[in-house]
């Protein structure tokens, strides 16, 4: 009876190789010059090292807190990526788009982070205090919180050794730098009237319109306002697919945050309007409070005794505003100035019971919880926190690393192997099958 081995073996065909019959000079693909163990190497790598409480001396230790804080994007600064990060708990946090990580991986792609991260969005971060007297103009501790890594989601498993070292400490010292000679530089457009209560007057055209505003050293004062600018309960008029001038009616109160005007040609027009709210406040857009200034009238907060000035730091912010005054100009070039409304399709509010109507069609919330009496806490400030039990300091050290390896050219006259570099072209018709050498 046939065993086992006594199957037929099937025959498989012959299988084709590369450079089997190529004509070279070289006929081995690897070359074994000299059998010798290869030469220690010795590289020089870069890693964190936390150091324990007792044993932290001098200014060679960066400070931050290890444990993850919470905030969102308040705004972005520049097109290049530089933004503002608000925690309840710190205030203002400086971050760049490059310390964003997404996917468990520092992100790459800096236009797709941005997209991800828009204004409003919750985020998680770690977090960098600077202390020193170049930083006075930002706070009055003299403080400047940075983010060393932005994450939304889980934590990254590597973030901590990526984030404190070298290459990413040197990015975060250039982005400080920048954010610093934007604020020596004055740069920031000042906020004249924060959330300051106004009226709708009237409109311009189906998207200029007027403000009415009582100041109690000037009386009262117009405000050029665009509908490009307007939030009705959180969200911008074109969300309602209506005429801006249903949506916000004539006689609506508004809140407002408003800059300084000059126009030439242009008369009783004393401000511009930045934002425009009507009923709830969004998160965002909010100014930011700046020790210094020409000043800002804000009787709706508690500011700090002093001088105190509201910024909005979106630099793009000012071109935006005044295409707006251009529109306005060419709007009244034909009145030698002066203001004519236009009251067609108006909607109007002259009463409580109208105001309660046109706030239930937008689909606001009936009653609710009424705010607290007595002006509101600046939150948008770089606050100095102590952070003692999550507190721990870290630095970056140079470690020499050993090893050993036969595929490096430093090993070559000693001994190793070299590979054989081997040009492969291929075209569409193939080339000529190669067949297995049998021996």
């Amino acid at each position: 009876m046939p065993s086992d081995s006594d199957d037929e073996v099937e025959m498989m065909s012959d299988v084709e190789l590369s450079s089997d019959e190529e004509e070279s000079d070289e006929k081995d693909d690897v070359s074994l010059i000299v059998l010798k163990r290869p030469p220690a190497v010795v590289r020089t790598v870069q890693d964190v090292e936390v150091v324990e409480p007792g044993k932290r001396q001098g200014r060679g230790s960066a400070t931050f807190s290890a444990k993850e804080k919470m905030g969102y994007v308040k705004e972005y600064i520049e097109q290049e990526g530089l933004g503002m990060l608000l925690s309840k708990e710190l205030g203002l946090v400086l971050f760049h788009l490059d310390t964003v990580w997404m996917d468990g991986s520092p992100s790459k792609d800096e236009r797709r982070a941005k997209e991800r991260l828009a204004p409003g969005s919750e985020v998680s971060f770690l977090v960098r205090s600077f202390h020193g007297e170049e930083y006075k103009d930002l706070s009055e501790d003299k403080v400047v919180h940075q983010a060393v890594a932005v994450w939304f989601g889980i934590k990254p498993d590597t973030v901590l050794k990526v984030a404190m070292g070298e290459e990413n400490t040197r990015r975060l010292e250039e982005h400080r730098k920048t954010f610093m000679l934007y604020i020596r530089g004055e740069v920031f457009m000042r906020v004249s009237l924060v959330r300051v209560q106004a009226e709708v007057a009237g409109y311009l055209t189906d998207d200029l319109g007027i403000l009415e505003y009582k100041d109690d050293d000037r009386g009262k004062v117009n405000i050029l306002f665009h509908t490009d600018h307007v939030k009705v309960f959180k969200k911008d008029i074109r969300h309602y697919k209506k005429p801006a001038k249903k949506v916000l009616p004539v006689g609506c109160l508004v809140s407002t945050d408003a800059r300084s005007i000059h126009i030439s040609g242009v008369r009783n027009i004393q401000y511009q309007a930045i934002l425009v709210l009507a009923g709830d406040w969004p998160i965002t857009p909010h100014p930011t409070l700046f020790p210094g200034g020409k000043g800002s009238k804000a009787p709706k907060y508690d500011v700090p005794k002093g001088d105190f000035t509201f910024y909005y730091l979106e630099l793009a912010l000012d071109s935006r505003l005044k295409r707006k005054v251009d529109q306005l100009k060419e709007v009244l070039a034909g009145s030698k100035g002066n203001i004519t409304y236009d009251w067609r399709g108006v909607e109007y509010i002259r009463s409580k019971d109208q105001f309660l109507d046109w706030k239930e069609s937008m689909g606001a919330r009936m009653g609710g919880n009424r705010k607290p009496p007595g002006p509101r806490e600046v939150m948008d400030v770089f606050k100095s926190v102590r952070m003692v039990e999550e507190e721990v300091a870290v630095r970056v050290v140079d470690r020499e690393v050993e090893n050993r390896t036969w595929y490096s050219p430093e090993a070559w006259e000693h001994g190793g192997l070299k590979l054989k570099e081997e040009v492969k072209e291929e075209n569409c018709g193939g080339t000529p099958a190669k067949r297995a050498r049998r021996e």
